[in-house]
């Protein structure tokens, strides 16, 4: 039995709080009160499913601790019912995420057990087309089609056997199948073969299957199809055998292999056995069939390909390992050339594979490739692969791929938050407003990235701590996190007015900007009446205008600062890190506060040109009025002296030559006044606005 008094404390604090620590305790405990678990252990467990009965969306931490405790023996209960609907709701795909896969999960229907509907969420993720099936209610084996979300089926083939394809209601698939990988080695289980151990069938059906299979599940599958034919006693002899068939190619070794598949099989066989270490002669078998392995195959092949090399790497050398694996670099898809550019799709075998398995290949990553290709992949890969990738990664190798590529996804970004106690203060500068809505604006991303783009999102409309972050890295401008919102294309209308509410409770600056009139339109753009909050300011956010001169001197900089400043600071930092010894080590301080001064320049670089709209000045018609491509003159009142100046852009100003920006208090004080008004300038002195005047011919030169 639990301790009570810990189990309350538990509850107490993940009801005000769920904090992943506190879940986890709290379930090791739930697991160890029994089967079933007491009525009188389960009860304080109300408080929780009460809390989290209101909450749209679950936070993540109370999401996946819902669907994992769903699973253990609780008593039926309909408080529960309810938080473990929406926790499978949330969870879903927007693809799966449809009423008639609903109505197929019985969500509504008290008599389906709690733990039978996790079972049948997960299955619902896991059955796609291609998958084989087992249907324990008829013992038929098959492969499933595609889902038809508007009656409810999944179309399903036989396999291997005579007839033609049925539609399936999808409820039945769900509360029947065993699902498996497809594959050829599947026709073991399927066609009739008394040479086929008992053993065998069990060890193939383990390797494949895709949800949890009983003994007694696995002999009706036998029955009904490679033991089908046997008497009872002749199949129970079969079934206690623990004699396994020979391997394939008579004996063959698994360096011996003639395809992918044959390998996979004989390097399963030769891990039961005990893996051996490799010989000199099986490793030269292996780095030859790498060799000649196409690029092709290796693609059709990938998670087969990935298996194979995690079981590979306890069983070799570094140095033998590295000898095998070189032919596999940039041929096989998980190791592209150039992660940083690599489609997703090619590396989404790392989000598939299991993470018991993560640990070995990322180890034979590191051993096949510098630590800067493991620091490029960890700006790409998902989640799950992370912490195995990053492990014996410094911060600042990670920073340095960061700053050079700036194409941080979801993931990344949601690794560093949930690690910040365990590295640096810098490293939290990933997380950016521009950074994240990148990010979260990704769509059609594979599968493996998805569950960290809605983790990121809810972190980013919900969390605090997380929004005074972004405030904090974005230094608390206000017109940038307005400018950068009004980018955030995944936001509807009501989400955008009310974050930027929410943020305007964490800065001052960005209060004052909605209160002061500069921002009382802002996010204005695309809301529809309806849609409008009372109370709540929107907006547009202004452009930045300035003449073309000045527009092709920022995007100079910028190419400049990317394509040399960047590559030339990568060289240095990789030359500092040689000399060993950070603590004393000069050059690499220097190098690495040349590279914080050059992101910190690009991202002002890539802000300003996000919101400039260049302006012909030789095109602007000047009337009375201070506009932007004009000269006016000033008169002070105190003294009748008369000041001249060029009112120009927002990066035109140059004080030697009276050209004054539109964007300085002296530039806003005069633009957009009539020749005689008076005018308040900074520092309190008045002036009247005395003339307006067309660009001179020399200013027009210069600037357009």
């Amino acid at each position: 039995m639990p301790n009570d008094s810990l189990l309350g404390e538990l509850v107490m604090k993940c009801a005000e709080h769920p904090a992943p620590t506190d879940l986890k305790k709290l379930h090791e405990l739930l697991a160890e009160a029994g089967n079933p678990i007491p009525a009188a252990t389960a009860e304080p467990l109300n408080l929780l499913w009460e809390s989290w009965s209101s909450a749209d969306p679950l936070p993540t931490a109370a999401r996946d601790f819902v669907l994992e405790t769903g699973l253990l023996p609780l008593p039926e209960n309909p408080l529960f019912r309810e938080v473990l609907a929406a926790a499978i709701k949330q969870s879903l795909p927007p693809y799966l995420n449809r009423t008639a896969y609903l109505r197929a999960l019985g969500l509504r229907d008290d008599k389906i057990p709690t733990r039978e509907l996790v079972q049948r969420f997960r299955k619902l993720l896991q059955i796609k087309s291609g998958v084989m099936l087992f249907l324990t209610g008829t013992s038929r084996w098959g492969t499933a089609g595609n889902l038809d979300s508007i009656n409810g089926t999944i179309s399903m083939s036989p396999f291997a056997m005579a007839g033609g394809m049925v539609a399936l209601p999808l409820e039945t698939a769900l509360a029947e199948a065993v699902l498996l990988t497809a594959g050829p080695e599947m026709l073991k289980l399927v066609a009739p073969n008394r040479q086929f151990g008992a053993a065998d069938f069990r060890a193939l059906v383990q390797r494949k299957a895709l949800t949890p299979v009983t003994d007694g599940v696995m002999q009706k599958m036998a029955l009904a199809g490679c033991a089908r034919g046997l008497s009872p006693e002749a199949f129970e002899s079969w079934w206690r055998s623990n004699a396994t068939s020979a391997a394939p190619g008579g004996g063959r070794k698994a360096a011996e292999s003639r395809s992918l598949k044959e390998m996979d099989l004989l390097l399963a066989k030769e891990e039961e056995a005990g893996n051996k270490p490799l010989t000199p002669e099986e490793a030269a078998g292996f780095e030859k069939f790498f060799t000649a392995l196409k690029a092709d195959t290796a693609a059709r092949e990938a998670k087969l390909l990935a298996g194979i090399v995690i079981r590979l790497q306890g069983r070799a050398q570094p140095e033998e390992l590295r000898r095998i694996l070189s032919p596999l670099r940039a041929k096989a898809p998980f190791w592209p050339a150039d992660p940083a550019r690599a489609q997703l799709t090619a590396l989404s075998v790392w989000g598939e594979l299991p993470a018991k398995s993560m640990e070995a290949m990322a180890a034979a990553t590191a051993e096949l490739f510098p630590e800067e290709y493991l620091a490029c992949c960890a700006v790409r890969l998902p989640l799950k692969a992370l912490n195995a990738v990053i492990g014996e990664l410094t911060d600042d190798l990670i920073l340095d791929y960061f700053h050079d590529l700036r194409n941080c996804g979801a993931d990344l970004m949601l690794w560093v938050w949930k690690n910040r106690k365990k590295h640096s203060e810098e490293l939290l500068q990933l997380l950016g407003f521009d950074s994240v809505i990148r990010a979260l604006s990704q769509d059609d991303l594979p599968k493996a990235w998805g569950a960290a783009q809605r983790e990121l999102r809810a972190l980013f409309l919900d969390n605090a701590d997380f929004q005074k972050q972004l405030i904090a890295t974005a230094g608390d401008d206000p017109r940038f996190i307005a400018a950068t919102l009004q980018g955030a294309i995944f936001l509807l209308p009501g989400e955008r007015q009310s974050l930027l509410v929410k943020l305007a409770r964490h800065s001052e600056a960005l209060r004052d900007y909605i209160e002061n009139g500069a921002g009382k339109r802002i996010l204005q753009a695309g809301v529809a009446k309806s849609d409008q909050t009372v109370g709540v300011p929107t907006a547009v956010v202004e452009p930045n205008y300035t003449s073309r001169q000045s527009h092709a001197r920022l995007l100079q900089e910028l190419d400049h600062l990317i394509n040399v400043l960047v590559p030339e600071n990568r060289e240095a930092l990789k030359a500092a890190r040689a000399h060993g010894d950070f603590r004393e080590n000069s050059e690499f301080d220097a190098a690495k506060e040349r590279r914080n001064f050059l992101s910190r320049r690009r991202g002002e670089l890539e802000r300003e040109l996000a919101n400039v709209q260049p302006v012909v000045l030789g095109t602007v018609t000047v009337t009375d009025t201070a506009v932007i491509g004009c000269e006016v003159v000033l008169e002070y009142l105190d003294n009748g002296e008369q000041e001249h100046y060029y009112l120009l852009g927002a990066w035109d100003g140059n004080p030697e030559k009276n050209y004054l920006s539109y964007r300085t208090r002296l530039g806003q004080a005069i633009h957009d006044h009539k020749v005689g008004e008076e005018l308040p300038l900074p520092g309190g002195r008045k002036a009247r606005l005395a003339a307006v005047k067309p660009l001179p011919e020399s200013v027009l030169a210069e600037t357009d």
